[in-house]
């Protein structure tokens, strides 16, 4: 009867990869911005900055759109519910 061979496992041969790259790395004395070069990396710095800025332009408008939401609820209220609320609050007359 013939032996089965075993599969190898799909990430073995992933992290041999990232250990080849790590040794060619120490080999060769070389970092990231050392082998990308300068203009690969102010090019990646500034997408860096525009996501950021995009992210914060984002925030503020979300938080625009609930704070616009919340105040045409509050002018579509009906009088009692405006009342209610009043009184959830403690600020009837008799409380």
């Amino acid at each position: 009867m013939a032996k089965k061979r075993s599969k190898p496992h799909p990430y073995a041969q992933s992290s041999r990869q990232s250990q080849n790259a790590a040794t060619t790395e120490e080999k060769s004395g070389l970092s990231l911005k050392e082998m990308l070069g300068d203009d690969a990396l102010s090019k990646l710095k500034a997408l860096e900055r525009d996501m950021k800025e995009e992210k914060a332009r984002f925030e503020q408008e979300e938080q625009e759109r609930r704070r616009r939401e919340q105040e045409e609820r509050e002018k579509n209220k009906s009088f009692a519910e405006l009342l209610d609320e009043f009184d959830k609050k403690g600020g009837g007359k008799y409380s």
